[in-house]
């Protein structure tokens, strides 16, 4: 009894500090939404809304700025912007990738959360202070 009331009362710590990434996160400005998940040991994040004049063309959107004509046609919602990161510890996924479907352009990527609901992603070239960052709220 003593050993099941052990694993009841670890089991219900929590998320894994490396896990604390997963969910659904929405910009600042509430125009983009993105599902993180675990890829393979590693941290990514798929596109699952993105603020558009109508939901008949955020669904039809392809990735028409990608140089690659071959992935010209893929669809921008569902599509991985967010890959490779890995947890370095302190709330901090780290030596990732961004891509930018804007611009067809693929950046480094750093995720610091904040607190529990608040991260910081940061997009950079080369050298993490030549870059942007943005704001996201969890919403699940």
């Amino acid at each position: 009894l003593f050993f099941i009331a052990l694993i009841a009362i670890n089991g219900f710590k929590g998320v894994r500090p490396s896990h604390q990434v997963i969910g659904i996160w929405e910009s600042e400005e509430k125009n983009l939404q993105i599902e993180m998940f675990e890829d393979n040991g590693q941290f990514a994040g798929r596109m699952i809304y993105f603020k558009c004049s109508s939901e008949e063309i955020m669904q039809t959107s392809t990735d028409v700025e990608n140089p690659d004509p071959n992935l010209n046609s893929r669809k921008l919602l569902g599509l991985k912007l967010v890959t490779k990161l890995e947890y370095k510890g302190m709330n901090v996924w780290d030596n990732g990738e961004i891509y930018d479907p804007n611009s067809g352009r693929i950046f480094g990527a750093r995720i610091k959360l904040t607190g529990p609901n608040t991260a910081i992603v940061r997009g950079y070239w080369k050298y993490k202070w030549i870059g942007r960052s943005m704001v996201f709220n969890r919403k699940m």
